[in-house]
Protein backbone atom coordinates (compact mmCIF):
# COMPACT_ATOMS: atom_id res chain seq x y z
CA UNK A 1 0.00 0.00 0.00
CA UNK A 2 2.84 2.38 0.83
CA UNK A 3 4.41 1.77 -2.58
CA UNK A 4 1.19 2.68 -4.38
CA UNK A 5 0.84 5.89 -2.37
CA UNK A 6 4.47 6.78 -3.01
CA UNK A 7 4.09 6.21 -6.75
CA UNK A 8 0.87 8.26 -6.84
CA UNK A 9 2.52 11.09 -4.89
CA UNK A 10 5.52 11.17 -7.24
CA UNK A 11 3.22 11.09 -10.28
CA UNK A 12 1.11 13.93 -8.85
CA UNK A 13 4.18 16.08 -8.16
CA UNK A 14 5.61 15.33 -11.61
CA UNK A 15 2.38 16.27 -13.39
CA UNK A 16 1.92 19.32 -11.19
CA UNK A 17 5.35 20.65 -12.10
CA UNK A 18 4.58 20.44 -15.81
CA UNK A 19 1.09 21.93 -15.51
CA UNK A 20 2.42 25.01 -13.70
CA UNK A 21 5.02 25.63 -16.37
CA UNK A 22 2.54 25.23 -19.22
CA UNK A 23 0.44 28.14 -17.92
CA UNK A 24 3.27 30.64 -18.34
CA UNK A 25 3.53 32.13 -21.82
CA UNK A 26 5.73 34.83 -23.30
CA UNK A 27 5.18 37.38 -26.05
CA UNK A 28 7.04 40.23 -27.68
CA UNK A 29 5.05 42.95 -29.43
CA UNK A 30 6.11 45.68 -31.84
CA UNK A 31 4.70 48.23 -34.27
CA UNK A 32 6.09 50.57 -36.88
CA UNK A 33 5.48 54.28 -37.05
CA UNK A 34 6.66 57.36 -38.90
CA UNK A 35 6.98 60.88 -37.63
CA UNK A 36 6.76 63.55 -40.33
CA UNK A 37 10.10 64.01 -42.03
CA UNK A 38 11.68 61.02 -40.29
CA UNK A 39 12.34 57.49 -41.57
CA UNK A 40 10.02 54.64 -40.59
CA UNK A 41 10.90 53.31 -37.15
CA UNK A 42 9.90 50.22 -35.20
CA UNK A 43 9.16 50.19 -31.49
CA UNK A 44 9.54 46.82 -29.80
CA UNK A 45 8.18 46.27 -26.30
CA UNK A 46 10.20 44.17 -23.85
CA UNK A 47 9.21 40.51 -23.66
CA UNK A 48 6.28 39.87 -21.32
CA UNK A 49 5.84 36.49 -19.66
CA UNK A 50 2.92 35.42 -17.53
CA UNK A 51 -0.59 34.04 -17.68
CA UNK A 52 -3.05 34.74 -20.48
CA UNK A 53 -4.29 37.92 -18.78
CA UNK A 54 -0.75 39.36 -18.72
CA UNK A 55 -0.30 38.49 -22.39
CA UNK A 56 -3.65 40.07 -23.31
CA UNK A 57 -2.73 43.26 -21.43
CA UNK A 58 0.60 43.52 -23.28
CA UNK A 59 -1.06 42.96 -26.67
CA UNK A 60 -3.81 45.52 -25.91
CA UNK A 61 -1.24 48.11 -24.82
CA UNK A 62 0.70 47.64 -28.05
CA UNK A 63 -2.48 47.75 -30.16
CA UNK A 64 -3.57 51.01 -28.53
CA UNK A 65 -0.18 52.64 -29.12
CA UNK A 66 -0.05 51.43 -32.73
CA UNK A 67 -3.55 52.77 -33.37
CA UNK A 68 -2.32 56.28 -32.56
CA UNK A 69 -0.06 56.06 -35.61
CA UNK A 70 -2.65 54.27 -37.72
CA UNK A 71 -0.74 50.99 -37.66
CA UNK A 72 -1.25 47.49 -36.36
CA UNK A 73 0.64 45.84 -33.54
CA UNK A 74 2.34 42.51 -34.21
CA UNK A 75 3.04 40.06 -31.38
CA UNK A 76 5.07 36.86 -31.48
CA UNK A 77 4.83 34.09 -28.94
Amino acid sequence: MKKILTVLLIAFLFLGAFSIQSCKKCTTCSYTYQVAGQPVATYTYPEVCGNSGDIDDAENTCAAAAAIYGNVCSCTN
